[in-house]
């Protein structure tokens, strides 16, 4: 058996002259635990979604409903389940991995719960999203607090929310290249061309959310509502996403 690399990451696994595996082929359908893994990240990657997509929906047209806590809190407790759905989807790269196939056949493999696999662009994919619901984590927590000076709320909330953002994005582009090699993927007409798409999609949306996101002294309504709006429409892109992903067959 040997690879086909796309620049320096693995793309395939070739055998007799025929590709055996592709990289999100092998680590989201090869064994039959697999389908388990798949669903629980699914399902948490949704109702992460639905916190936020409901938090930010009460944002824009039902203000005086919910307090800004209670706001807060919604947001917060959405990111606890985007870092769960994350690591999990993080276990899933290096556990299944196309760069060490040969861990894969042994009977009695270990398990691993951290792993440096920077050949595989599933895992930089996967990796990079779980940092960036971590940043998430602090923003979203910090957020709570909006007695804090404006200072330390652009330093805790703001900052971490852009440079979650820009690791969402930067996951969202190794999500593409992993299957950008892959010729049974064809545009439109396959399930996971759309999750990547959508996915990359929603991750632009919270991109500009973060942008217009920063604490001012004086607060502009129309960035209040272009940050809370597209955050609205990224967590549905996202939900929609995730949703998909219980259907995908590679």
């Amino acid at each position: 058996m040997h690879y086909k690399k796309l620049g320096p990451f693995i793309a395939h696994a070739i055998e007799h002259g025929k590709i055996c595996y592709t990289s999100r082929e092998l680590r989201k359908s090869l064994f039959h635990s697999k389908r388990a893994i798949s669903l629980w990240i699914s399902s948490l990657f949704m109702i992460g979604s639905f916190f936020f997509a409901f938090a930010s929906f009460f944002s824009l047209w039902f203000v005086t409903e919910l307090s800004s806590l209670s706001i807060g809190i919604l947001y917060f407790t959405g990111s606890i389940f985007f870092t769960s759905a994350a690591y999990l989807q993080y276990l899933e790269s290096i556990n299944y991995d196309i760069s060490h196939l040969p861990h894969l056949y042994h009977k009695h493999s270990r398990w691993f719960w951290w792993r440096w696999r920077p050949l595989n662009m599933g895992y930089l994919s996967s990796s990079t999203q779980f940092v960036g619901t971590l940043l998430f984590n602090l923003s979203t927590f910090m957020a709570i607090f909006s007695t804090l000076s404006i200072e330390t709320l652009n330093l805790l909330v703001w900052v971490p929310n852009i440079l979650g953002s820009i690791l969402f994005l930067t996951s969202a582009f190794f999500g593409y290249l992993e299957i950008y090699h892959d010729t049974k993927i064809r545009a439109f007409f396959n399930i996971t061309w759309w999750i990547v798409w959508i996915n990359i999609l929603g991750s632009i949306f919270f991109m500009i959310s973060a942008l217009y996101s920063a604490y001012t002294p004086e607060v502009h309504q129309f960035s209040l509502y272009v940050a809370t709006l597209t955050t609205l429409l990224g967590a549905i892109c996202f939900f929609i996403a995730a949703l998909f992903l219980r259907f995908e067959k590679v």
